[in-house]
This record gives C-alpha cells, structure tokens and sequence, in this order.
C-alpha cells in the first residue's frame, strides 16, 4: 500500500474515532467545549449544552459571548481573573450560577485547560460545564440544618456535651460550658472524670464502659463546678456507633437539677424531722386512700395494732382487714358520716391480758385535695387510759360522796325515826324502873320491853353495817363474770323453793354471755331479784323469772321479768328503794332487798329502772358501762 493510501486510511481512521468520541460526549449530560483563543471562536460543543443552558450548540458557535452572557450578573466577577489565569498555562476551576434560556437559574462548575504555543501564547481552551444545582441546593440545606440545629443547641435550655471513642469532650454547648463555669474552649480535650468528685469516678467510668457497649442510661450525677459547688445534672445519654456498628462516642443532654436536689434534700430532712415526730408523737396514726388501703402508719399505730388485733399493719392491705365483721358495720357507718363532713371521735375500751383496762380515744379525719374532694381518711388514736381513770376514779369519788350523803341522810332518817323510837322506850322504861314501889310482875315486864327494844336496835345497827360494808367491798377484784354460771349457782341454793313452788327459769344470754365485774355484787343482784320474784308470786300460779341479755352500743343491758304480784307504782315509785320500805305485808321481810339492789347496781357503776303493773308481773331493768 503506497503512502497515499496510508495516509487517507489514517484519516479516515481519525474521523472514525472523532465521530465516535463526540457522539459520547454529545450523549452525557456535561457540556464539553473547544474555544480558539486566536480568533476568539467556539469550535466545538456538545449537545448537552442545550439541556444546561436551554441553548443549542450553534447558537454557541455562532455566539462566542453567549456563555458569559448566560452567567448571573452577581456571579460575572468570580471570572474576572480566568483569562490572566489561561493566558499564563493555569487551570481554571470556578463555580457560578447561570440563567437559562427559560429564566430558570442553576448552578454549574467549569473546568478549563489552556493549550500554549512553544513560545508561550494561548492558543486554545477546553473546559467542561457541568450541572451542579442539586448538590449546591443539598450544601445550603446543609448549612442551613447546620445553622439551625446550632441555634438550637446554643439555646438550649438543656446542657449537650459529646466525647469520643477515646473519652475526650469534642463539644458542648454554652449552656453546659456556664453550667460548670468553664468556656467551652477550657472543656475540649478533657474527660467526663475530670469533673467529677474523686470518690464518684470510678462509677462514672463504669457507666462509660456500659455506653461502649450499647446501653442508653438515665441517672443523676453530681459534677464540681471550677469554684468547686456541686453542679447536679440529669444525664439522658447515647452512644455513638459508625455505619460498621463500631463504637466512637456518646452524647448525653444534661439537664440541671442542681435546685431539685437542694429541694428533694430539704424535703428529706423535713420528711425526717416529721417522721421522727410522727413516731414519737403520744397518738397513733394511719392514713388510707380513698379505696380504704393504708398508705402510711407511725410505730405507734403498729404497736396498737399488734397488741388490740394481733396482727401487723401492712402498706396495701385495706382496712376492713383490720376489724371484726360486727365491727366494720360500725366503721363503715362512720367512714360514711367522716366523708360527708361530719367529724367523728369516739372512746374505746378494751381488757388486757392481766385483767387491766386500757382505755383509747379515736378520732376520724376527712383528707381533701386542693380541689376540696375526699382524698382520703386518717384514723387517730390516743391511749388515754391514765386520763380516763383519773376521770372515771373522779366520777367515782363523787358518786360515792353522792352516794354517803344519801346515805347520810337515810342514816339520819333511821337514826331519828328507827332508833329514836326504841330508845324512847328505853329511856321511858328506865324511868318505870327507878320508881321504888313498882310491882315485881310489872318490873320483869318493863325488863323484857328494854330488852326488846335493846335488840330492835341492834338490828338496826347490824343493817347498817352490813350496807356499811357492801360500800367497802367496791375495791375487790374484778373478774369476768358468766350470767349463766350464775343462775346455777342460784338453782342450785334454792333448789327445795324452785321445786316446791315449780319455779321457771327463761334464760337467754346469746347476745352477750358474760361481764368483767365484782362477782359476789352480780350474784347478790341476781339472787335478790330472783328471790323477790317467787316471794311475791301469785298464788295458784307457777313463777316465771325471765333472765335476758342484751348488747347496747357501749352498755350491757339485762332485764329480770316475772310474772308475780306486781307494784302500784303510782303509790309507790318515790320510795321503791328505799331502806325498810315495804308494800307488801302479807308476807314477811324488812325492806332492805330492793335498796341493797339500787346500792350494788350503783356500786357497779350502772343503773337500774322498774316496770310493774299489779297482778300482772314486774321487770328491772340494769345497764352497765361496757369496761
């Protein structure tokens, strides 16, 4: 093949290759281009151009400014410099915003290389134009989070504070730097230790290590500030892991608490002091919700309750748990009274294992929010048993002077009208035997008539110190006392009468069965009335004594009823009880049954009434303070 031949093969060969270069570079997106430095002339552009600039490549060839007319007027100095900078041999990488052909303003990013001669002159440019609106569009956004997420963390009210995978603080914020009285520049470098007591790094460390390994964490710290006050923050922090999953750091929000604690401190002693005076206090309390279930107690309530229910409060556990079924009636009555307003207090009594009395005051208290609605209830009890015996021991000394007045003046009344008139007869009957001539038959007469009335007083004088003497037995010691026991040991000293005259005894002591009281005082109550009701029975007619108990709210009532004579208390009411007071002559006694009854019932501390109609029956009736 001859050198012509070689020579049109190789172009050919060279348009081939330029054909197929520009249809690669006419299919991407990025505008290449040739620009003759000599002659000042675009010679070359690819068709992307018209995609970039909304122009096509021969309005650019035909146009050799049209690209700097294209470029935003703000943006024409950035390329002020480049042709100094092409003529010299330098690149030219520059970024600016165009207007296109549509109005439509876009960012783009030229790189331009210059071709020189030997002896140094420009003799062409290529560059390359490309569309870079989404990444500058991506940049601003960033810079604009950046900015904003700066404002934030700088206007937190929160401390930000990160540290690394090797524990050095990279940042924090203002707010965490003034906190701790350091300047942000002052905390970079240095670790989360530093700031801590030294008695308290080992654990900060600790928790350190716990974020390595993933775990997120919520906890209170106390830090030193640089005037070494305690700073103390609520730490919420994270890790920091990479896109392997590698730990390189945490950041934590640390939120000043610093004043909470001071308070929660100050609570705490305050709760101390009030508990100390809560359990140290003369009365016990227990507080309860709404739902009845204890919330709180003091020591106190606890010892009461150990030894008055035998069993230990519990936080939890509702209140009924606490009380008898008969009981809680009566607590829930008075839960409901509380609840409506009503205060309510009470006084209870209950016996020791020794026989003593121990007496308590209650009180039930009505808790409400700040919106005034029933919160809650408090139940308060004093032991007020040295109050209550002194009180009910004045009582007592004041019924018993009550009682020897009255008996004073019974006395009085016996002595002026009982003894007076044997005694007049004796003085009477001495004068008869100092009379010298008297008649020996009339002497022995005289004689056995001051005898008589001699005997007439000693009775007199033995019945009183037999009332005497039931007054002095109130000191003798108290015991339980079962009624039915009691009716027994009576059948049983007057069997011969029950048999013979058929007596019937209706007994019921369901209700209540007993009472802590002087026995020798309760049979001689039982036995009198008893014995008063066959004594005065109805002729042809059995005798029946119904003996019956009964529960009062804080009194133990029992009723005697028979079905005997009877009583015209119209008559006789004013003097049923009184000393040698008899209604009914017909058969014999002295009339000291009935006062020894009223004597012994008040001894006792109660009280006893009468119901009686003639012919048809009588029934007495006695309370007694339940002890």
């Amino acid at each position: 093949m001859s050198y012509h031949d070689n020579m049109e093969n190789g172009i050919q060969n060279l348009e081939i290759a330029h054909q197929e270069l520009m249809t690669f570079f006419n299919a991407m997106d990025e505008v290449f281009f040739s620009v003759d430095s000599v002659n000042f002339k675009v010679i070359q552009m690819s068709n992307g151009c018209e995609k970039l600039y909304g122009h096509k490549p021969a309005e650019f060839l035909a146009n050799n400014r049209l690209w700097f007319e294209l470029m935003h007027p703000d943006d024409r100095h950035i390329v002020a410099d480049e042709d100094y900078i092409l003529e010299h041999g330098g690149k030219v990488n520059k970024q600016y915003r165009i207007i296109r052909k549509d109005k439509a303003v876009r960012w783009v990013e030229n790189k331009i290389i210059p071709t020189l001669d030997e002896t140094g002159k420009l003799l062409r440019i290529d560059g390359i134009t490309w569309d870079i609106t989404a990444r500058k569009e991506a940049e601003e956004k960033q810079t604009h989070d950046e900015a904003r997420y700066r404002r934030i963390v700088e206007t937190a009210q929160e401390g930000i504070w990160m540290i690394d995978e090797n524990n050095k603080t990279t940042f924090v914020n203002q707010k965490l730097a003034d906190s701790l009285g350091y300047t942000p520049e002052e905390m970079i470098g240095k670790e989360p230790f530093y700031f801590i007591d030294e008695k308290e790094r080992a654990e900060s460390v600790a928790r350190i290590e716990r974020r390595r390994q993933g775990s997120k964490e919520n906890l209170d710290i106390r830090y030193i500030t640089k005037k070494g006050d305690d700073f103390w923050a609520n730490i919420s922090s994270n890790p920091i892991v990479d896109a392997n999953g590698k730990y390189s750091g945490m950041v934590a929000m640390v939120t000043d608490i610093t004043q909470r604690k001071l308070d929660e401190e100050a609570i705490k002693k305050s709760e101390a002091n009030l508990r100390t005076i809560f359990d140290n206090t003369d009365s016990s309390y227990i507080l309860f919700g709404d739902e009845l279930k204890i919330i709180s107690f003091n020591a106190l309530a606890q010892k009461y309750s150990i030894e008055i229910n035998g069993q230990k409060l519990k936080t939890g556990a509702h209140v009924s748990n606490y009380f008898s079924e008969e009981r809680w009636l009566f607590i829930k009555e008075t839960i409901d009274k509380v609840s409506s307003g009503e205060n309510v207090s009470y006084e209870l009594s209950h016996t020791q294992p020794d026989g003593s009395v121990k007496w308590n005051k209650v009180r039930w208290l009505n808790v409400k929010n700040s919106e005034n609605k029933s919160w809650g209830f408090i139940l308060a009890n004093k032991d007020i048993t040295e109050e209550k015996l002194a009180a009910l021991e004045r009582e007592r000394i004041t019924a018993d002077l009550i009682q020897h007045i009255k008996d004073l003046e019974q006395f009085t009344y016996i002595i002026s009208h009982n003894l007076r008139a044997p005694v007049a007869n004796i003085i009477g009957l001495s004068d008869m035997l100092s009379e010298s001539d008297i008649d020996p038959d009339m002497k022995q007469a005289v004689v056995e008539r001051v005898s008589l009335s001699i005997k007439n007083i000693d009775t007199i004088i033995q019945d009183l110190n037999h009332i005497l003497q039931t007054r002095e037995l109130t000191n003798e010691k108290r015991e339980t006392v079962y009624f039915s026991e009691l009716v027994e040991t009576i059948k049983t000293s007057i069997h011969n009468t029950v048999v013979d005259e058929k007596v019937q005894f209706d007994c019921s002591f369901d209700e209540v069965d007993a009472m802590f009281t002087i026995r020798s005082y309760l049979y001689s109550i039982f036995y009198n009335l008893a014995s008063n009701s066959i004594k005065y029975r109805q002729v042809g007619i059995a005798p029946v004594i119904s003996i019956k108990s009964r529960r009062l709210k804080d009194k133990i009532e029992l009723r005697f009823k028979d079905n005997g004579k009877g009583i015209d208390l119209d008559k006789n009411a004013a003097e049923l009880f009184g000393l040698y007071k008899r209604f009914d002559t017909t058969m014999e006694g002295k009339g000291m049954g009935l006062f020894m009854v009223k004597t012994q019932v008040e001894s006792l501390g109660g009280t006893i009434q009468i119901k009686s109609k003639l012919g048809v029956g009588t029934e007495f009736i006695i309370q007694f303070g339940v002890n």
